[in-house]
């Protein structure tokens, strides 16, 4: 896309022009906002709110750490459980 006209332009790429516009001129506004309502509501409420959120985070953080580590483990007493049988099986044939 080099020199192109607004008019050259297919309707596709116009609309994710627009969009993306749209989005950054919503990001600044939002940004505003929530400079204007943390002066206005104070930083006490604000601080309040992020220990909550980070708290929450922390949580799901380590409840999906344990869940990995105990899908893993798992799969390890699984493939033992396996190989064990397959040797079993190797002995009942001999």
């Amino acid at each position: 896309m080099g020199k192109e006209s607004w008019k050259e332009i297919s309707f596709r790429e116009k609309m994710q022009i627009v969009n993306g516009t749209v989005l950054v001129v919503s990001a600044i506004i939002l940004y505003f906002l929530a400079f204007i309502i943390t002066l206005s509501i104070g930083f006490e409420i604000i601080s309040a709110g992020a220990t909550l959120l980070g708290t929450g985070l922390a949580f799901f953080g380590i409840t999906s750490f344990v869940k990995n580590q105990m899908l893993q483990f798992e799969a390890k007493v699984d493939s033992k459980i396996k190989r064990l049988e397959d040797i079993e099986q190797e002995r009942k044939y001999e």
